[in-house]
């Protein structure tokens, strides 16, 4: 009798397999929820805070959060294929951005949708799941069998008559990673033999976004935008030096028994999170200053880099206690962040790709021995 036997599984079988699109769909997702915050706050504040319904009913965001979230859940469970992973990832964002929204009620005893705080708590959040996010995806590299699993359902679209050029190439570069198991040689010869459609050209939506990004680059490289960015950044870097200056003198004309002759409505409402704002603040005033030393002295890539991290500071420290501060009013401090995080990063990338061609190939000559070509050592040329 084998009934009663139990056959034990590899360890490795019992991993979870990564999508190979786990970026762009987690991404999708989290940007999805946070433009929605966004959304409904701005929505509420113009009409200035209606109410669904009449008298006692109303129609809380957790309940539409909910409904957005089943639809994203019955789409993946009902129907197959990769077409509805980026709508369910969309739509799963519009409802966790709805259910979020409404944590002040939550976290209450009088179901304070108003609460000062809940923006900052909404901001950890999204925070630590993006820092979740990303250690799944690159936590490790994709294994053999993850490869061979992503090929397979990615092929799968031949079944549909949708598989077009570049997902066949997609498939066959997996089928590269996935080793040299017994499916891996059959299914590459399948996906040679199978006729691909042909790539359609782009419609009007992805023709419009290439174009937009297109002039952004070109006006990236130009020269007086790059003087009007370093202005910037030195701007928010006198500002931050200047409000730590401003409370340091209040503070130790306080200490120093002045307050009678002196006083600073900042210092009267000091908390930790003012402190701690300041305190990061100084830290990334003090990067943009020495990023422009090093910009101003020609070391392109290295001010970019303490820029990088600037912001990267500004984001993830100094924006959480300007949000217990100034609850969802720091939105539009954030949006500024990221998009001058965006900006520094694509001249950054540009710059090194700069530099990689102006490098000259190292030039061949024929060893001695044998006669192959060696390089040539650059204090020997």
């Amino acid at each position: 009798m084998l009934s009663g036997l139990r056959i034990r599984q590899p360890r490795f079988a019992l991993r979870p397999i990564r999508s190979a699109n786990i970026g762009p769909l987690q991404d999708t997702f989290l940007i999805s929820a946070v433009t929605m915050i966004i959304v409904i706050r701005l929505q509420l504040w113009a009409t200035n805070y209606p109410q669904l319904g009449s008298g006692r009913l109303h129609i809380a965001h957790l309940l539409w959060g909910g409904l957005f979230m089943l639809i994203a859940i019955g789409l993946l469970l009902s129907f197959l294929g990769r077409r509805w992973r980026r709508p369910a990832a969309v739509i799963g964002g519009i409802g966790f951005g709805f259910f979020i929204d409404e944590l002040g009620k939550f976290v209450t005893s009088d179901n304070d949708y108003f609460f000062k705080p809940t923006a900052a708590m909404i901001y950890i959040i999204f925070i630590l799941l993006f820092f979740a996010t990303r250690w799944m995806q690159t936590r490790r590299g994709f294994s053999e069998r993850e490869s061979l699993f992503n090929a397979v359902d990615l092929f799968a679209e031949a079944a549909r008559g949708s598989l077009a050029e570049h997902d066949r190439a997609r498939v066959l570069a997996l089928l590269d990673g996935a080793g040299s198991g017994p499916l891996v040689e059959p299914l590459r010869g399948l996906v040679r033999q199978t006729e691909a459609i042909p790539t359609q050209p782009p419609g009007r939506l992805r023709l419009a976004v290439e174009r937009f990004m297109a002039r952004c680059s070109r006006l990236v490289e130009r020269r007086w935008f790059r003087r009007t960015l370093v202005w910037a950044f030195g701007l928010w870097a006198a500002l931050q030096f200047l409000s730590v200056l401003v409370l340091v003198t209040a503070l130790g004309l306080k200490l120093g028994g002045a307050e009678a002759d002196f006083r600073s409505d900042a210092l009267d409402h000091v908390s930790i999170a003012n402190l701690a704002s300041i305190a990061s603040s100084t830290v990334t005033a003090t990067l943009i200053t020495v990023g422009i030393v090093k910009l101003r002295r020609g070391d392109r890539l290295g001010a970019y880099r303490l820029l990088d991290r600037a912001m990267l500071i500004q984001i993830f420290i100094t924006q959480v206690f300007i949000f217990v501060e100034s609850s969802f009013g720091a939105v539009s401090g954030l949006l500024i962040s990221i998009l001058l995080l965006i900006t520094i990063r694509y001249m950054e990338r540009q710059e090194r790709e700069r530099q990689a061609a102006a490098v000259p190939p190292t030039p061949l000559i024929p060893a001695p021995s044998r006669g192959a070509l060696q390089p040539v050592a650059p204090e020997a040329r």
